[in-house]
Formats: C-alpha cells, structure tokens, sequence
C-alpha cells in the first residue's frame, strides 16, 4: 500500500510540476529503482539459498544403546564418528564374543539411513537399516530399540575428542567403556548402583577411586567435582 501511495505521489507531482523539477524527479526515480532491482535480488538469492534447518549436515541421532529382539541377552552400541561413519558393537550373549562393525551414515530429504557392514558376524557387507524416530529398522522387518535412561554414549567437557559408553548390566552393574583419545587405550569400569540410585563406579583402573559417585540427571552423569558427562 505505501509503495501504491509514493507512486501515485510522484505521478501527480511531475503532472503539475515545471521542468527542472520533473528532472529532478526523473533522477530520483532512477535511483529508486535501483535500489528496488537490488532488493529484489538479493530476496531473490536468498530464496535459493538452502535453509539450515534442512542443512545436509544434520543427521538423526543415532548414538546409543540398542535392543535387539532376536538377541535378547544381548546388546548393540551405535556410536557416531563424524558425520557420515558410524561404528557398531554386537554381543549375541553375556558370554559370547563382542564384535564391531562399520556403518555409512546416508542423509537426505527422505530421511536417514545406516548401511552396515555385517561380514566380521558372518552376515551381508551392505544391510541398510532405516532410522525411524529413536530406533532402527532392518529389511528383514527386524527393529533394534533404543534404550532409554542412564544408558547410552556420553561425551566428557575434559576429553573432547573421546566418548563414555555407559550400559546397564545384569545384577545391578553399570558397564563403562572409556575412550579419552581416538587413538587411546579403551578402559573398561564397572559401576555399581547405589541404594539412592547414584551409580558408584570403580575409577581405580584409570588411577581413581573405587567408588565414586554419579548421578544420573537430565541425561547427563554429574560428579562431585562438577564435571558431568552430557548423552550424546
């Protein structure tokens, strides 16, 4: 509406107007106009701009720890490295062998996808498995569920570059996989929970105490120092 009234503006007044003034009028509208070209091109090429919401860098969280129904003793540990890569544990059985496999992570406007490699258990190179929410789903019409609560993968603010994984085990025993450099030993602790529910984890293998408390709130393990470990 305010664009319709400057133009009726200038159009009266260069109707009633003498001639100096009309090139005056001429000159600023010139003007005008350029800067409303420019306006339009860059609306123009911010419509061609993708958004970030719909970036191709985002991908679906798929850290975690899994169930898998046709391994019900079982569990799977997926964990992200970067963007496009995953890396996937397996154990069948409490007492069988512990396996890790490879995965592309693949996203796009369709979705997200995990294609693994399944040949280190004897299975197919190329299984792709669709992330639906929290959890996973297999050609096969198998799911692995994501577990809820203390378990899944955790980051530490004092080793940026590693990665916790913490599991729920039988018996009351928390599982703790510890990885504070990429190329670092991984150190495994064990936890045990408390009666007021803080999880007592045995640090003595990395130099620590026996039994040092955390407790599990908001998705992040807190410890009397301060540090909290967020889940990924």
């Amino acid at each position: 509406m305010k664009i319709i009234t400057f133009f009726l503006a200038i159009s009266s007044t260069v109707a009633f107007s003498t001639p100096k003034l009309a090139s005056s009028i001429h000159v600023n509208e010139v003007s005008r106009r350029g800067f409303v070209d420019g306006v339009v091109s860059v609306a123009a090429i911010s419509l061609l701009q993708p958004s970030s919401a719909f970036a191709a860098d985002d991908i679906a969280p798929i850290n975690g720890i899994y169930a898998d129904p046709n391994h019900k003793n079982g569990y799977r540990v997926v964990r992200t490295i970067g963007k496009t890569s995953a890396s996937v544990t397996l154990q069948d059985e409490p007492e069988g062998p512990i396996i890790t496999v490879s995965g592309d992570i693949n996203t796009s406007g369709k979705g997200t996808t995990v294609t693994l490699d399944l040949s280190p258990k004897g299975g197919p190179k190329d299984v792709v498995a669709i992330v639906k929410g929290s959890d996973l789903y297999f050609p096969d019409g198998n799911s692995w569920t994501k577990n809820s609560g203390v378990d899944g993968i955790y980051s530490d603010p004092n080793h940026p570059d590693g990665y916790r994984v913490v599991r729920a085990s039988s018996g009351g025993n928390v599982m703790i996989t510890l990885q504070d450099e990429p190329s670092g030993p991984m150190v495994e602790l064990v936890g045990k929970r408390s009666s007021n529910g803080d999880i007592l984890i045995d640090f003595s293998s990395k130099g620590g105490p026996k039994d040092l408390a955390a407790s599990f709130k908001g998705d992040k393990l807190v410890f009397p120092d301060g540090n909290a470990w967020p889940k990924l």
